[in-house]
């Protein structure tokens, strides 16, 4: 479904050549290319969580990780994670919140199962971005979602990027539990295939960005938990009456536009590169916000 509103624009309405450059805007260079068409984000794949500092809107994604997006939806329902706080936040890297269960603080709610990567499946939708990768032999987006696959061992998994929602474990494989984290900086990439990922924030990155930092000295443990930002209220989208629920948009990704927008970030033909980059698009350098609407 297309959202309302168009093309992001400057003061003068045109798009600015730098936002074009930043944001990934389709303009210099791509005068014939369409803008990417949006999909409304289900209600119950939304989570909306409340900070004192403003509202993050996170995507859930079943698919990918079904074990843990119910428990989550869970735990959400029950307002287990609200007055949690985000205890361990390193600068640059993630911001993790929960009960403290990473740490080895006793719990009652049940272990999650390894979800690290599904097999693939050629109903999947796919749009490709690069091959090969540093990290997979290629990459591309799953319904929103930046992933990369194998084709020799016919798996596919979501990938580390900024935004990217994710629980905590311990060391073995099935030992997430209830605290999570949210990718606040330059992408971890070494743990692609070694977290579940279960989601990714669409709206509200700079509250993200708010979030009180630990010290580096101390794996980012806030050790003043008074000072700590805590997680005011969390719910699910099904939760929330049609009337008062945001209607939430992301790009479509299987679109014609979101190719034409990867194609203008690939080969970089602005007049403002004297020195044209080489021809390569990292997947978590496509940025991902979404839109909100009453």
């Amino acid at each position: 479904m297309a959202s309302p509103g168009g093309r992001l624009m400057t003061r003068s309405g045109f798009p600015g050549l730098l936002t074009c450059l930043l944001t990934g805007a389709l303009c210099t260079g791509a005068a014939q290319a369409e803008d990417p068409t949006w999909r409304q984000v289900a209600p119950e794949n939304l989570v909306f969580m409340d900070l004192q500092h403003g509202q993050v809107v996170i995507e859930l994604n079943p698919a990918f990780a079904p074990k843990t997006v119910k428990q989550f939806r869970h735990l959400v329902k029950d307002g287990f994670y609200d007055g949690l706080s985000f205890y361990r936040v390193i600068d640059g890297f993630v911001a993790q919140g929960g009960d403290g269960s990473d740490l080895g603080e006793l719990s009652e709610v049940p272990l999650i199962d390894a979800e690290f990567e599904r097999d693939w499946s050629p109903d999947l939708p796919f749009t490709p971005v690069q091959k090969p990768d540093l990290f997979a032999p290629e990459t591309g987006f799953t319904d929103g979602f930046a992933a990369a696959r194998d084709p020799a061992t016919d798996t596919v998994w979501l990938t580390h990027c900024p935004g990217v929602v994710a629980m905590a474990r311990n060391e073995g494989a099935d030992s997430s539990r209830t605290d999570f984290y949210i990718v606040m900086g330059q992408a971890p990439r070494y743990l692609d295939r070694n977290m579940n990922v279960f989601g990714r924030v669409v709206h509200g990155m700079e509250v993200v960005q708010a979030i009180r930092r630990g010290a580096p000295g101390n794996d980012g443990i806030v050790e003043d938990e008074t000072a700590a930002s805590r997680i005011s209220h969390m719910r699910l989208g099904s939760e929330i009456p049609d009337a008062e629920r945001p209607a939430v948009y992301v790009m479509h990704t299987g679109s014609k536009g979101f190719e034409d927008l990867l194609r203008s970030r690939r080969d970089r033909t602005q007049r403002f590169f004297h020195r044209k980059p080489p021809e390569v698009l990292d997947v978590c350098q496509v940025p991902m916000a979404g839109r909100t609407t009453r």
